[in-house]
Parts: C-alpha cells; sequence; structure tokens
C-alpha cells in the first residue's frame, strides 16, 4: 500500500492519474465561490501542463482505453457492461430520465441527479415506454433509477450530445443530428407526451416533485474492445468500471481511498464535483472539492513530496479542451511558481 512504500524502493507508485470531470465550474449562469482546495492549486502550479481538444468527460475516458468512436462514443453499451448487465452485440442508447424546465421561450434540462427518482417509479415508466414502443421493438432497461438504456432492433443514425453537456441549457440546440434525426426528434416528443400523463409524474406533482418529463438519448453504440496502460481503475461512474472490465484490469471504488493504490499506474476518477455539477448545485460543488482536497489532493501532495508517488497527473475537461498538470517529485520543488486560482481552466504561457 502506499502508506508502506517509500522512494528508494522499487515499488513505489510510478503515476497517479486523476481525473477529476467539473474540477472548472461548468455553467455560466452561476458565479460559485471559490473551493479552499490549497493542495490542488500548489499542484496545478507547479506542474507542466497541457492541452488538447476533447468533448467532454466521456471523450476522454473512451479515448484513454483506445475505445473508438463509432457515430457517437459507445457510452451507453460500456455503461450498461459496467453495471453488470450484458450488452451483446446489440445497438444500446443511453436514456436518461430528466426534467425539462420552461425558461422564457427555451426547454431546460436538469439531470436525473436532481430528480430524486425511486426503483419502483423507473420500473414503472420504463414498462410504459416498453409498451408504447413495442411495435419499434424498442427495450428500454433501468438498472439504476437514475440511469435508463433503450435497446434498438437497429443501430440509430444519430449523433448526440453527452448528458454533461446538455445541462442546464437549452435543449432544443441539441437534439440529435443525423440521418434519423427527424425520426428521433419525433420518439424525443413521444416519449414526452406519454411521461406526462403517467400516473407516477401525477403524485410527483402532487407532493410538489419535478416531473420525469422527457428522457435525453446520447452515447449510442455497441459494445466494443478496449485497451489501456493503466494497471487499475478506481471510480464509482459505471463508465470506468465498464472500460476496466473491458480491457481486463481491476476497478475498485473510490471509497477504499488512496490506500488501496496498489499498483503502478493507477487511473482514479473523481466524480463528486461533477456530481454536484449536474444538480446545478455551485454551494455543493465547492463543498465536494474541498472533501477532496481533505481525502485526496493534499494526501497525495504529501506523498508525492515524499517520493511514494514518483508522478502525479491531473486532468480534467472544459469548453470542448482536456487539460493536463504533470506534477513529479522534482516539479514540487518550483517554488517559485505561485498556486493557481480555480475560477477558469488555466493556460501557462
Amino acid at each position: 500500500m502506499l502508506n508502506s512504500k517509500s522512494s528508494s524502493r522499487p515499488d513505489a507508485v510510478h503515476t497517479v492519474t486523476l481525473f477529476i470531470p467539473a474540477l472548472f465550474w461548468p455553467h455560466a449562469d452561476a458565479d460559485p465561490d471559490a473551493p479552499v482546495v490549497p493542495a490542488l492549486r500548489t499542484l496545478i502550479g507547479r506542474g507542466d501542463a497541457g492541452e488538447s481538444r476533447c468533448d467532454d468527460e466521456h471523450a476522454w475516458l473512451c479515448e484513454r482505453f483506445g475505445v473508438q468512436r463509432q457515430a457517437d462514443w459507445p457510452v451507453a453499451p460500456i455503461a450498461l457492461f459496467g453495471t453488470g448487465m450484458p450488452p451483446g452485440g446489440d445497438f444500446w442508447l443511453s436514456a436518461d430520465p430528466v426534467h425539462l424546465q420552461v425558461n422564457r421561450d427555451r426547454l431546460i434540462l436538469l439531470a436525473p441527479d436532481s430528480l430524486s427518482i425511486t426503483d419502483a417509479e423507473a420500473v414503472s415508466l420504463c414498462a410504459a415506454l416498453n409498451r408504447h414502443f413495442a411495435a419499434d421493438h424498442f427495450t428500454f432497461l433501468a438498472p439504476q433509477p437514475h440511469r435508463w438504456y433503450l435497446k434498438t432492433a437497429r443501430p440509430a443514425r444519430i449523433h448526440t450530445s453527452g448528458l454533461s453537456r446538455a445541462v442546464g441549457h437549452d435543449v432544443d440546440r441539441m437534439l440529435p443530428e443525423g440521418e434519423d434525426r427527424l425520426a428521433w426528434h419525433r420518439i424525443f416528443n413521444e416519449v414526452q407526451m406519454l411521461l406526462h400523463a403517467h400516473p407516477v409524474n401525477e403524485e410527483r406533482e402532487q407532493r410538489g416533485a419535478l416531473q420525469i418529463n422527457s428522457l435525453w438519448f446520447s452515447g449510442g453504440g455497441t459494445l466494443p474492445q478496449a485497451r489501456t496502460s493503466f494497471q487499475v481503475v478506481m471510480g464509482s461512474s459505471a463508465l470506468a468500471r465498464g472500460l476496466a472490465k473491458l480491457a481486463g484490469i481491476p476497478f475498485a471504488a473510490t471509497e477504499q481511498g488512496i490506500d488501496a493504490i496498489v499498483a503502478d499506474d493507477v487511473l482514479i476518477e473523481l466524480r463528486a464535483a461533477a456530481t454536484a455539477s449536474m444538480r446545478l448545485d455551485p454551494a455543493a460543488w465547492k463543498d465536494a472539492l474541498e472533501d477532496l482536497e481533505q481525502r485526496w489532493f493534499s494526501p497525495l501532495a504529501r506523498l508525492l513530496k515524499k517520493g511514494r508517488i514518483r508522478q502525479l497527473v491531473i486532468e480534467t475537461v472544459a469548453n470542448g479542451r482536456s487539460h493536463r498538470w504533470s506534477v513529479s517529485r522534482r516539479n514540487w520543488w518550483r517554488l517559485w511558481r505561485p498556486a493557481v486560482a480555480l475560477d477558469a481552466p488555466i493556460r501557462r504561457p
């Protein structure tokens, strides 16, 4: 374990990569207080920086596992595989249950993370969807109450926007594109009409809860192959677990903490800030990063300084770009470099 290794031993961990979706607050309509994260700010300030084009967090993960892009990044079948359900050779889409909120002349999407969906609600709504779309040979599944999937009889010839990119935005500008776009726009509208009239939503409305009044389709494809140089993945998402399974490497939950880092090249997916971002909750986003500071950033900075980690890599995605900071023990002693603010992606000249 990390707490028993030293820099002079050959089994010291070589590289720990932290992937932190929503490290920067992604929504323009709020200005959250800056999180108090001195260790993270110091690591970024002293690291070697780089950036490249990247659509979103799903694209980043798929690319790091050598997954080939299909019409979309095939997130749905990989995530379904990560939940323990075999996707077979079928075509799957994510069909996430969402709330569309009228805001002046726009429809703004609120994510499943904001809706507190129960297992019973998910089962009941998926059953209604399956009955309604039986002639289309659609199969809706809800292995998790807030993450649903759709199997179609043939591949959907569409390009979609991922849920994290759509949250808080006008959905009319982000509907599927491609050869089958008009058919999927029709399906989108049919789903809304069906869900609006369903007893589940009538009951939710009576108790003052937001309705589950639409689905967001994204991440379509068939199960791909995957490969990676990582030896272990730690995380919490079904996508990260599915990628690890595809690549044939161990997966551990981040709740196990830094003592579970036992391999030479480890990827750690830290999603707490992204979860808060999906709820459009800037205070929770700030709290999440400050909690990560205590549980991850500060302890890992100490281990880097002692030589028990040879390289710490911090990565995120913002505004269509991936941002990377690589910090070695030698970098750590760049005392002349100041800590940096986390109010926007940082570019070092």
